[in-house]
């Protein structure tokens, strides 16, 4: 029973998140952009997203995923909160 109860408060986790394509940057990096859907969410949420999304795309290349920056904006429970995450495959 536990089991269940589990995997259901991470499937609303991940329903409460969305999470664009990435895409290039005319510098050269790649940058992926997840948002809260409620205003419940954590900004810690949104950010392990974010990352995680990037990640799986570096995984997918066979390389390693490498930060450059992350961007917040947003204020829970006031405003939609939104994490850029800047990275690069390497």
């Amino acid at each position: 029973m536990k089991g269940y109860v589990l995997l259901f408060v991470i499937s609303m986790l991940t329903a409460c998140t969305s999470v664009t394509a990435v895409n290039s940057r005319q510098d050269g990096h790649l940058t992926v952009t997840s948002r809260a859907r409620w205003d419940l969410v954590s900004w810690n949420h949104v950010r392990a997203v974010g990352l995680g999304e990037a990640e799986d795309y570096c995984e997918k290349q066979k390389k390693q995923l490498h930060t450059v920056e992350i961007h917040s904006e947003g204020l829970r429970g006031v405003t939609s909160q939104t994490v850029e995450v800047i990275f690069d495959c390497i």
